[in-house]
């Protein structure tokens, strides 16, 4: 899926009030990943635990990354997986502010 992009913040976050939108830009900001840190991460088998996958990250480990196959897979996938947690920490970030 394609990186997240200013026009779907802003279709997201279109129906909060100006210091709500701000306090998520800020939150969002510093709570987001870099896509192409996570392919770096992937070459060294880390991308699992940096964005969020402990589990898999230990199992991934335990396995040596899948006698390597795994790992090759992972340094494919690692930026559409880091835009799809950048989405969900969005929509997080989004039903905590739109709830409070």
């Amino acid at each position: 899926m394609a990186e997240l992009g200013a026009m779907e913040l802003a279709q997201l976050t279109k129906d909060l009030d100006d210091s709500k939108k701000a306090s998520f830009s800020q939150q969002f900001q510093s709570e987001k990943k870099d896509p192409g840190t996570a392919v770096i991460m992937a070459i060294f088998l880390f991308d699992r635990f940096w964005l969020g996958d402990t589990a898999l990250g230990v199992v991934k480990y335990l396995t040596l990354a899948g006698c390597g196959l795994w790992g090759l897979i992972d340094l494919f996938t690692a930026k559409s997986r880091c835009n799809d947690y950048n989405r969900r920490k969005a929509n997080e970030l989004y039903q905590a502010l739109k709830l409070s």
